[in-house]
């Protein structure tokens, strides 16, 4: 499930410029993702409608006042591989006619890939559950976000009607690297029978280290200059803020009605060219607020579904804006805040060797990535070749339909393991747990 605890998403967004115009440019066109996805092979495989099941130790993230159905003390693990593939803007005309010549030959924009690959630890988790099964406590270690991207773009060419003569962006190469790891606490208390609360605290850490340069060409026409650099901008953030979250789940038979909400941390990071003072930002990670429903039909299956609502406006607010103070266009930057539906069922094959589940899924992920609307004030040539170049750089977001699937199998009364996936055109993402009880 969709779960930007932190951030989100899944989807892009786009670092969006330093102090003056020369420093905006530098990290132009360079898109950044965020997929904060909830822990657990389970919930992944459930096509992340988990906030009305919540029955592992990851609904301390995902819903913590699920706690209490964990009626035995347990420790858990998570191995987690993403694949992320990212689209920018490489090279190309957008606008007067080619010439054929050397490095302009291409009309129209041209798209690059580049991918980010990581596995490691997702989620660590230990779990008290008390004799009473009355309330339930839990620690854990999380990993929401680890991205390791770079791009060169050779420099797109633009000619303004008004003018005589062609204009080249400079070539750019971009390094980014960004982590968000969390540790936590939560507990669930069960005041009556069919209704629990919960709560959660985590502390979040933010590194972030990006470095963009700028190059010369071979004259106008030619090759990018590696040789000679022109420009160099760095953001840069080292920081730790909280996120708190709050949980309820109400029973009734065979039915789980489940709500949730966590408030995004917020982070300060620093924008630096070398020349200019240092300029602050900031980087708030979306508020979560989900509600589910899962229900038992039979012994054997379990439906559930869930409305995930994910507050991307506060990226917006305070880190893309905040960038684009320099080149005065805040007002033409939009991030909407995002929907996400979310459903899955499991089936239980109780009579075969290890109990498989069987689990299956499928969300919707709106287009939650930054876009860029010209300016009716951009009456200069300049003005306008920019917010071209940021309208088509920023053109490719789009709205994704989630496929996910998994399997859960009991070697022994004390060691469960899950196993779950989900593929999206843009995602593919792999989770294998272990629970020791």
């Amino acid at each position: 499930m969709s779960r930007r605890a932190g951030v989100l998403a899944a989807a892009m967004v786009m670092v969006a410029l330093g102090r003056t115009a020369a420093d905006a440019q530098t990290s132009l066109q360079i898109p950044l993702q965020f997929d904060f996805l909830n822990p657990g092979a389970k919930s992944l495989a459930l096509g992340g409608a988990f906030a009305g099941v919540a029955d592992d130790a990851t609904a301390v993230f995902a819903n913590p006042a699920g706690l209490t159905q964990l009626v035995k003390s347990e420790v858990s693990f998570e191995l987690r591989g993403t694949h992320v593939r990212t689209e920018f803007l490489q090279r190309g005309r957008l606008s007067g006619t080619v010439s054929n010549q050397l490095t302009d030959t291409i009309q129209g924009p041209v798209f690059g890939e580049t991918t980010s690959d990581h596995l490691g630890p997702g989620f660590i988790s230990a779990v008290y559950a008390h004799p009473s099964h009355r309330w339930v406590i839990a620690g854990y270690r999380h990993e929401l976000v680890r991205i390791d991207q770079s791009f060169f773009s050779e420099g797109v060419f633009q000619k303004a009607p008004e003018e005589f003569t062609s204009r080249r962006d400079s070539p750019q190469e971009s390094v980014r690297e960004m982590s968000m790891t969390g540790y936590g606490a939560g507990g669930a208390y069960k005041p009556r029978r069919d209704l629990t609360i919960g709560g959660g605290l985590g502390v979040y850490r933010f590194n972030m280290d990006s470095v963009f340069r700028r190059f010369d060409t071979v004259g106008f026409l030619g090759p990018p200059n590696l040789a000679v650099e022109l420009q160099r901008t760095t953001q840069t953030g080292d920081d730790t803020a909280l996120a708190p979250s709050v949980g309820v789940l109400i029973e009734h038979g065979a039915v789980r009605v489940g709500g949730m909400y966590r408030h995004g941390p917020t982070f300060d990071f620093v924008i630096g060219n070398g020349i200019d003072p240092d300029v602050r930002g900031r980087f708030r990670v979306p508020d979560t607020l989900a509600a589910g429903v899962s229900g038992r039909i039979g012994g054997s299956m379990l439906a559930t579904a869930e409305v995930t609502r994910v507050t991307y406006s506060r990226v917006r607010n305070d880190f893309v804006t905040d960038q684009a103070i320099g080149v005065g266009r805040q007002a033409s930057f939009d991030l909407d805040n995002a929907v996400e539906l979310h459903a899955g069922f499991q089936y239980l094959a109780a009579s075969v060797p290890l109990t498989p589940r069987f689990r299956g899924g499928v969300w919707y992920d709106p287009d939650h990535s930054v876009h860029f609307t010209p300016s009716p004030q951009s009456v200069t040539a300049s003005d306008r070749l920019l917010d071209e170049r940021l309208a088509i750089a920023l053109s490719t977001g789009k709205d994704q339909i989630h496929g996910t699937g998994g399997i859960g199998l009991t070697l022994h009364s004390r060691l469960e393991i899950n196993a779950g996936f989900d593929l999206a055109s843009t995602r593919k993402l792999f989770s294998a747990s272990a629970i020791l009880r």
